[in-house]
């Protein structure tokens, strides 16, 4: 899962004998980015990207005199490749993910490209020393959205996190099997305070319903549990304590994001009480 936030680096690359776009036949979803060889202390800027940055590339052909923002690519791994053989000129490489590749001339107007030398790899802040990183990156991340590959959004779909419950699953109807590719807005949540009420029991049951993965999925359910926010996100930004988490099992979990009768939702304690009055 990717967003505007990712963009930290800018390239500014040219295709050796300048009669054509660098990079543009790579039409697989991965491909290698290539360093000069001029460079000789190891890690060379190649591994200047962590796994989860994303890079944006621009460039020229010979016959033009403007740069243009032709790639966005994302490390596979933390890997610096060797390619000596078969590219002696530019021997340092990664393998990259490709986000999104133009299909035509995409050069921000507010964005200057003068500051950015060729092989190098730079914070995208020389992009615009002038306004703010984070506007940088939302403008870069707009204008490449038309392009975006399909594999962005799989993934992005995939990776939606398994606490950013919809609550309209109900009422969607979709042809089985077929990819449906959106881009979604959520509420960010803190995955480490999450993981450290988890790990403040030492056998998590459910508060709702006292139900035990490790009992009845033996070695498969040890230490699972659904981690629940007793004050909704969607009240807005606060401070979340480990007490405002409830540990619950899946089916608690999705119970106490369904509407009652009254069209409100049930807290911990109400779905408690009502599970014991049953």
């Amino acid at each position: 899962m990717f967003s505007y936030k990712d963009i930290q680096w800018v390239r500014n690359v040219k295709r050796e004998g300048g009669d054509n776009w660098a990079y543009f036949d790579e039409d697989n979803d991965e491909m290698i980015l290539h360093w000069s060889s001029a460079f000789t202390n190891i890690p060379t800027p190649a591994m200047t990207p962590k796994k989860g940055d994303v890079v944006v590339l621009f460039q020229k052909m010979n016959t033009s005199k403007q740069f243009h923002f032709t790639h966005l690519l994302s490390p596979v791994d933390d890997i610096e490749l060797d390619c000596i053989d078969k590219n002696p000129k530019h021997r340092w490489g990664r393998k990259m993910k490709i986000l999104a590749k133009t299909q035509k001339v995409l050069r921000p107007d507010s964005l200057g490209l003068g500051r950015v030398n060729q092989g190098h790899t730079y914070p995208i802040e020389y992009l615009n020393l002038d306004t703010s990183k984070e506007n940088i990156q939302k403008i870069i991340w707009n204008a490449f959205k038309p392009f975006f590959r399909e594999g962005v959004f799989k993934r992005y779909v995939l990776e939606l996190s398994d606490s950013l419950i919809d609550e309209n699953l109900d009422n969607v109807e979709s042809e089985e099997g077929k990819w449906n590719y959106a881009m979604h807005r959520f509420r960010e949540r803190d995955r480490g305070l999450v993981q450290k009420k988890k790990a403040s029991v030492i056998k998590p049951t459910c508060e709702c319903c006292t139900f035990d993965f490790s009992n009845t999925y033996p070695d498969l359910g040890d230490g699972f549990i659904e981690c629940h926010h007793r004050i909704p996100i969607n009240q807005g930004e606060r401070i979340t304590k480990l007490e405002d988490l409830a540990l619950v099992c899946a089916n608690c979990h999705r119970m106490l994001h369904r509407k009652n009768n009254q069209n409100e939702y049930y807290t911990v304690d109400e779905l408690k009480q009502i599970i014991i009055n049953e």
